[in-house]
């Protein structure tokens, strides 16, 4: 081996030995997005159509997202709220005491189907700027909904 082709094959292994240190370094220092455990049953939209809801406790408090339509979707999909339309759903902080607050942001659901758990991730924002983001896994509740 010539001492130029050692040369190049010795600073090849400092530049990757560095860049895996600043990857795992960079990488260490992320903090892990929060997981909320959540439950998710079938609902009626306020037009007695097909819906679903989800449902997060969070510290002493509860952020409900109802989705007015079908519970099967197959695709990743977000949705904005508030929805003015009313057509869409409406995501809620629901208070120990006193009213519900509407919330404003995004939900996003990589899939939804009736005999899976129900991934997403939220990021929501009360009027007075409490910010609410992460990721939820909600297994499916058992209530029986009639709408019509």
């Amino acid at each position: 081996m010539t001492r130029h082709v050692r040369s190049i094959a010795i600073v090849s292994l400092i530049v990757l030995i560095t860049g895996i240190a600043l990857y795992t370094l960079l990488r260490r220092d992320q903090t892990p997005e929060h997981i909320f455990p959540a439950t998710i049953n079938r609902d009626c939209a306020p037009w007695d159509g097909s819906a679903f809801i989800v449902s997060i406790p969070v510290e002493g408090t509860r952020i409900t997202i109802s989705i007015y339509q079908w519970p099967d979707i197959k695709f990743p999909t977000t949705f904005l709220f508030p929805d003015d339309t009313m057509s869409i759903g409406n995501a809620l902080l629901i208070l120990p005491m006193g009213p519900s607050e509407q919330l404003t942001g995004k939900v996003s659901f990589q899939r939804v189907g009736q005999d899976i758990p129900v991934e997403g991730q939220l990021d929501l924002v009360t009027n007075a700027g409490e910010h609410f983001k992460g990721k939820f896994s909600a297994e499916w509740g058992n209530e029986v909904v009639y709408c019509g």
